[in-house]
């Protein structure tokens, strides 16, 4: 009897293991290959930044394979689908918030949009993410590794990349709809709006009281003409 139950215990065994796996989604190694089937010179310096990114919980490898795998049936060059894994990686090499960008690349490729012009939106977006981050630091809000005895400006990293992220996003949407980078009052309400909208889901209200209590309508019309104004780091 012992042994007849054995190797049914052991197939049942194999098939929850084969499910664990199944759940646990795609890992490093899929996002490799998916890589080097583009065939792109850059991919060696795209690879250690993406998995620099991996290991900060600034992307996730299941985000950056979808983004690999959209730019493997998009029209285009290689130099051009170069061009856009380039931004995210050089997001990530300076240790900005990226799942933004990927999102939008992915949007992008789903609409069928050229590939230059996401190419282009996505370093406006990554310029803006630099700018808000440099204007965050100036207003002392920035990121820290625990709020153990810290200033009431420092946040853990999640949370600080999150609100780059949104005040960066929502800046970009306010110029791609024609909005003028003058107005500093629209974007100051532009940017308030997504805060507030998003505050106690996925922001907490103390990050969004905090901001908007020291970042002004001048403050965003500076980040958004040195972002337009030239690429920095």
């Amino acid at each position: 009897m012992t042994r007849s139950r054995a190797p049914a215990a052991f197939a049942f065994v194999a098939l929850l293991l084969v499910g664990a796996s199944c759940l646990a989604g795609p890992g490093i190694p899929e996002f490799e290959r998916a890589l080097s089937s583009l065939d792109l010179p850059g991919e060696a310096e795209i690879r250690q930044a993406f998995e620099l990114g991996f290991s900060q919980n600034r992307l996730a490898v299941e985000e950056a394979l979808l983004l690999v795998e959209g730019l493997a049936h998009a029209p285009g060059n290689g130099p051009e689908k170069q061009g856009i894994l380039l931004i995210v990686a050089g997001a990530l090499r300076d240790g900005l918030p990226s799942s933004m960008l990927v999102s939008k690349a992915c949007e992008g490729l789903a609409r069928g949009v050229p590939l230059p012009t996401i190419e282009q939106g996505l370093a406006q977006r990554g310029r803006l993410e630099v700018e808000v981050r440099d204007l965050l630091y100036a207003k002392r809000i920035f990121s820290a590794p625990t709020e153990a005895a810290a200033p009431s400006g420092a946040l853990p990293p999640a949370r600080f990349d999150a609100l780059v992220s949104e005040i960066a996003d929502a800046l970009a949407d306010y110029l791609e709809g024609g909005g003028s980078p003058l107005e500093g009052y629209l974007l100051l309400d532009a940017v308030t709006l997504r805060l507030t909208r998003l505050s106690g889901t996925a922001l907490p209200p103390h990050d969004t009281e905090l901001t908007l209590a020291r970042i002004g309508a001048g403050d965003l019309t500076s980040v958004v003409l040195n972002a337009l104004d030239q690429p920095k780091k």
